[in-house]
This record gives C-alpha cells, structure tokens and sequence, in this order.
C-alpha cells in the first residue's frame, strides 16, 4: 500500500506515488474526486491558478510507473507513447524524428522549453483542446485507457466525443500509425501543421489545424486527413468532406469546397481574444493554402506552377 511521499503544508495537497497503474487507480477510487491523476501538471496548475477548478486534496502522480513514459513499436510499425512521456523527451526520440516529424513539430511550438520538459503528451490530450490533437487526429491516433484491470483501445475521435470518466479510467497508451513510405511510380504525400496565436508560442491558440495528403501521379487525392481546433475548441476532423474529395482531383473547385466545407462544419467558440467567424474563416484559409501548396507540389497536369 501507498504512503505518502510527503506532506505539504495544511491545505496543500498530499503526493502519492504509485509504482502501476493498479495501484494508481486504487488510490483514485479510494479518494474520488477529492483526487487527481497527474504527470508533468503544468495544464492542471494554470486551471488551479486561475480559480477554474479548485486545488484537490490528493495529487496522485503517474511518474513513478514505468510504464506510462515509455515508447515502443510493434509488429505492425506503429509507435505506442507513454502519455507521461514529456514533450521535450518525445522531440528528441530519433524514431519518433524520423517517422513523425508533424507530431515533433507540433510540440516544438508548444509552450517554452523549460515547460516541454514537464509537460506531457497525454496532459496535452487529456485537456480535450491540446495543440496535440489536430495532429493525433490526422494520424488516426488510437487512446488505450485501463480501469486497474482492463485495459481497452479506442479511436481518438470516438474518445474525444465520450464522456469517459477519470475517475474510472487511465490513459496508458498513444498509439500512431506512422504515414505510409511512397515511391515516385506511387505519387506523393504532404502534411501540414499551422498554429495562429496572439504570439509564437505559451499561449492558447486561435487556431490550430493539421492535415495529411497522399496524390497520385494524376493528381487525384488518394487519401486526405483534415483537423482543425483552437481555444476551447475540441479538435475534430472533417469526415464527411475527406469522404467527399477522395478519388478527385485536386482543383480550383475542390479547393472551394473544401474551404466552404470548413467554415461551415468547424465548431469554433469565440472568447475574448477572436469571435467564431474569424476562427472559421482562418481555420478554411490555413487548411486550403496547404492544399493548394499540395496541388503546386504534387499535382498532375493541371497543378498550378510557381
């Protein structure tokens, strides 16, 4: 059984440090919502600070379980990340540099480094609004989450739109499908990744969008992935226009589309910085000039040259 790792002064919080995850959830159920399932903090901390949730009395931290900050690949090529993996840890893994440059850049333009050194990968999911996320989502990122005795995998999509509760389950698990390796005969791939805030980086995003291409030869798209999020925007993908622009050819009408699909199916919610429509407007801007630089790099005949 758990001891405490030591005794903050009254009204601070006491630290446990489990050593697995059974043992993690123990202690989660034992305290309930007077608890908190924590890895590098520095999302809980400004939610703390800044009076949006009350400072628990029980802090239970993941970082002492092995397991949650490892990185391995299985027989299938994916990568499974530990979500305690800090982002500073997860940029310098040369796998992860070599096969996900998109997630590598995206935490490069996460917060300060000192906080990359802290902050951690599945923290950055957990918050349901992560600059992470537009990213995963292209990647068709899978969550596997365990109850102590169970573990169990799920799209990131599905698990951003459940109501899963952290009083009943862990995250343990990221796990990415790396993009696909193609030859000149099979056409090209570009992804993207674009963060707009009110500066370069420690700061909450305006918009954050992510995208993945694949053409043909011809310049017919072969497979597409969209995200966009910001804010306190959930990140989603735009499902039913990929679904719409599979098999077409990139063009100055699918381009339209896309960025009338956008504006229009992009959930933004507006705070005192930027109003929805400006977040729509940008998140369609950002996604169609990628496209377009797309259709200029990879695209058939009628691609549009510099």
């Amino acid at each position: 059984m758990s001891v405490p790792l030591y005794q903050l002064p009254e009204q601070q919080p006491s630290v446990w440090q489990p050593t697995s995850v059974e043992e993690a959830m123990r202690l989660k159920h034992k305290w309930g919502d007077d608890s908190v399932l924590i890895a590098g903090g520095t999302w809980l901390r400004t939610r703390w600070e800044n009076g949006h949730s009350p400072l628990p009395q029980h802090l239970i931290s993941l970082g002492s379980i092995s397991s949650l900050s490892g990185l391995t690949v299985d027989s299938l090529g994916h990568i499974h990340i530990g979500p305690a993996l800090c982002l500073a840890d997860l940029m310098k893994n040369e796998l992860v540099r070599q096969r996900c440059g998109l997630l590598v850049q995206a935490c490069s333009e996460i917060a300060a480094p000192s906080v990359r050194n802290l902050a951690s990968i599945g923290g950055n999911v957990m918050s349901r609004t992560g600059d992470l996320i537009p990213v995963l989502l292209v990647m068709d990122a899978q969550i596997i989450c365990s109850d102590g005795q169970n573990e169990r995998s799920l799209a990131l999509t599905d698990w951003l739109e459940s109501s899963i509760s952290t009083q009943n389950e862990v995250m343990t698990g990221i796990v990415v499908q790396t993009a696909a390796q193609m030859n000149a005969e099979e056409g090209s791939r570009y992804e993207f990744y674009l963060k707009v805030g009110r500066r370069e980086a420690f700061t909450p995003s305006v918009v954050t969008v992510a995208g993945r291409l694949a053409l043909g030869t011809d310049g017919t798209l072969t497979s597409i992935a969209l995200a966009a999020g910001g804010g306190s925007a959930v990140p989603a993908r735009f499902k039913d226009l990929e679904a719409a622009a599979i098999g077409q050819p990139l063009s100055k009408e699918l381009l339209k589309y896309l960025h009338k699909g956008v504006f229009a199916e992009f959930d933004a919610v507006a705070d005192d910085y930027a109003g929805v429509t400006y977040r729509k407007q940008t998140a369609a801007n950002l996604i169609v000039s990628e496209c377009y630089k797309a259709w200029q790099k990879g695209g058939g005949a009628d691609a549009p040259r510099s």
